[in-house]
């Protein structure tokens, strides 16, 4: 789990983006506004901005939303099928309404190979 929040303003621009992703080597940041409202990941910048040719978007032309969250008490299974229902690759853990970290696909499957199945599962 990632637990070192790295936020940003939805008004921020693509490039702002990937540099902030870059320069705290992670694939995601948490989007906000007055509160946290949305992830954008490296995944969004990707095939939403630079694919398309769109790199004057904002931040808040890309993310993803609402945002899809695990409780910090569930299990590693209970995740998996979280992100295996809603097709993501990252879930906010919350402790309560806090968020506390975020959780990849690639952190489980380290974790616990044989979840990878779960994962993979689309409904």
């Amino acid at each position: 789990m990632q637990s070192s929040l790295v936020k940003i303003k939805d008004s921020a621009s693509v490039f702002d983006a990937a540099r902030k992703m870059k320069d705290s080597n992670i694939g995601s940041l948490l989007v906000e506004d007055s509160k946290v409202y949305g992830i954008v990941t490296a995944d969004d910048i990707v095939f939403k901005a630079v694919a398309t040719r769109k790199m004057d978007s904002s931040v808040k032309d890309l993310l993803s939303k609402p945002l899809i969250s695990v409780s910090m008490d569930a299990d590693l299974a209970e995740a998996a099928r979280i992100m295996g229902e809603k097709d993501v690759k990252r879930l906010v853990v919350k402790s309560g309404q806090k968020i506390v970290g975020i959780v990849s696909q690639k952190d489980i499957i380290r974790i616990s190979p044989s979840l990878y199945g779960v994962i993979a599962k689309r409904e």
